[in-house]
Order: C-alpha cells, then structure tokens, then sequence
C-alpha cells in the first residue's frame, strides 16, 4: 500500500515537472498522453499485476491451498445416510410396520466415499397392522429394503 502511494505521488511529480520543462506544442502533444497512460497503470496496479496480464498469464489466485473442510464432509455424509434411513421407515410403513427402529450400516474410505453395508431394523416396539402374515411381511421388508439400499439381503438384519 505504501509502495501503491508512493508511486502515485511520484507519477504526480513528474507529470507536474515534465508539464513546466516540456515546451508548448507539438512535443507536449504526444508526450502528455504518454506520461497519463503511466499514470492510469500506475494507479490501477495494484488492481492488475501487469507482469502476468503482459506474459498471457491472467489468471488471480488468491488462495494457494485449497483446506477440505471435514465438518462439512461429515455432515453431508450423515445427512445422505439419514436420508437413507427416513426412506426405509417409509418402506416399513409401507408394508404396515410403524415405531421401527432402522439404522443403517455404512463405511467411509479415506475419499470420503459412502458404501453401505447394511441395515439393522429393530422390531420390538413396531406395530404390524396388516392381516398377512409377519413371515411374509418381513421377508418382503428385507427384500424391498435390501433392494432400494443395493446390498445383499445378507446386510439386512431384523430384530424382534
């Protein structure tokens, strides 16, 4: 910043010397356009880095680094998983299961990639209002479930 005021207060010196030394006429036509476009760059410097905008290379970069944020990733990660837990209630409600308890299974690699494993559905406060049987129910639970979380029906416990 110094050197930014600095530079303007020189640049306004020499305009004002070089107006009093330069002759009246057809020298001060061209030379005083000259020395205002010194000037502007001058002034708009620090806005610019010239030395990149005259090698092609315009490009600001005002952070280097680029820190991951590993708050939000797990927030988003747990948000997703809720997400896909909201969803197997709905399932459950579906067939006629309501109060289950559902908690998905899942691992995160060093990416922060989600795969998930499983489920585990706890039944023991649900309420089954439906005239089929619960073996089928529950088999067509683990199947729908299993089905919409895309794992084996292996990953799908339920608990009575």
């Amino acid at each position: 910043m110094k050197e930014w005021l600095f530079g303007i207060f020189s640049v306004a010196l020499i305009i004002t010397l070089l107006s009093l030394i330069l002759p009246e006429g057809k020298t001060a036509k061209f030379s005083k356009p000259f020395i205002s476009l010194i000037a502007v760059i001058i002034i708009v410097s620090p806005f610019i880095n010239i030395g990149d905008f005259l090698s092609g290379d315009i490009t600001f970069e005002y952070n280097k680094t680029i820190d991951t944020d590993y708050e939000f990733l797990d927030y988003t990660t747990y948000a997703k998983i809720d997400k896909y837990r909201l969803n197997c209630v709905k399932i459950a409600e579906k067939n006629g299961i309501t109060e289950s308890e559902i908690i998905i299974k899942y691992n995160v690699d060093e990416n922060y990639k989600t795969t998930i494993t499983g489920a585990e559905i706890n039944l023991k406060n649900a309420v089954i209002s439906s005239d089929e049987e619960h073996i089928v129910i529950l088999q067509r639970l683990e199947n729908e479930i299993s089905e919409y979380l895309n794992v084996d029906k292996a990953g799908i416990k339920i608990y009575e």
